[in-house]
């Protein structure tokens, strides 16, 4: 008996070094596959940043010469009180956006496509917020949209405007203006996306951006949720 408990350990470990032999296959599969979808997604997103690029500029005149000749092609809108969205503003810009009391600017465009160093937004008293993001099919990341929201609700509190806006004022600023409005005016997704639509109609949201600002309303409801029933604890 001494022998055989004294073999146990041996046994034990012998036995769970086949077993791990025999899941390597199919961890190192699953690695594999991660690998390769990580790599893919890093292509794409390289690619798409590489035609961002080269289409800035022709896209950026394309939406110069629509304000020009389409009275309802505007380039910025007051989505509620406090808050201005739109798109990618020229130094020219600036002394007007403070002349209609904006105090904060969010950037979400890349390097490259911004006009307006923060330096020229600072001689003005606006404060800038910078969160570069990726055109056509990205979002900011929940911190990020987070980050935003709360440098809206901070200025408004002060009785400041912020305008927010990427290269069209469609996809990237959408996502940031949609989770202020659930997140400070008690809108639902669908109902913050009609509202911004019926006051800017070309805003488009890829599918990824969608699925980030579902997200944050899941992650809002989820603390608003934790906070009812700590209060509601606290009470009882």
């Amino acid at each position: 008996l001494k022998f055989f408990f004294k073999k146990i350990p041996a046994m034990i470990d012998e036995t769970g070094e086949d077993e791990e032999t025999q899941r390597a296959p199919a961890k190192d599969g699953l690695s594999r596959k991660k690998n390769k979808k990580k790599s893919l997604d890093q292509t794409k997103r390289a690619l798409i940043g590489a035609g961002g690029r080269i289409l800035f500029y022709p896209t950026l005149f394309y939406n110069l010469v629509r304000f020009k000749l389409q009275s309802k092609f505007r380039w910025w809108d007051q989505i509620v009180e406090y808050l201005l969205m739109g798109a990618v503003p020229f130094r020219k810009d600036v002394p007007r956006l403070k002349k209609l009391g904006v105090g904060g600017v969010i950037t979400l465009n890349e390097p490259y496509e911004t006009l307006v160093p923060s330096s020229l937004y600072n001689a003005y008293q606006m404060e800038h917020l910078v969160i570069p993001t990726r055109d056509y099919l990205f979002a900011p990341s929940i911190a990020d949209i987070i980050q935003a929201v709360n440098f809206i609700h901070k200025n408004a509190l002060l009785g400041k405007t912020t305008y927010v806006h990427c290269k069209a004022g469609r996809g990237r600023s959408t996502v940031v203006v949609l989770c202020y409005l659930i997140e400070h005016k008690s809108m639902t997704v669908a109902t913050a996306f009609e509202h911004v639509r019926s006051i800017r109609p070309r805003v488009l949201l890829h599918q990824s951006q969608r699925k980030a600002v579902e997200e944050f309303k899941s992650l809002q409801s989820s603390l608003s949720e934790s906070a009812f029933i700590a209060t509601s604890d606290v009470l009882s």
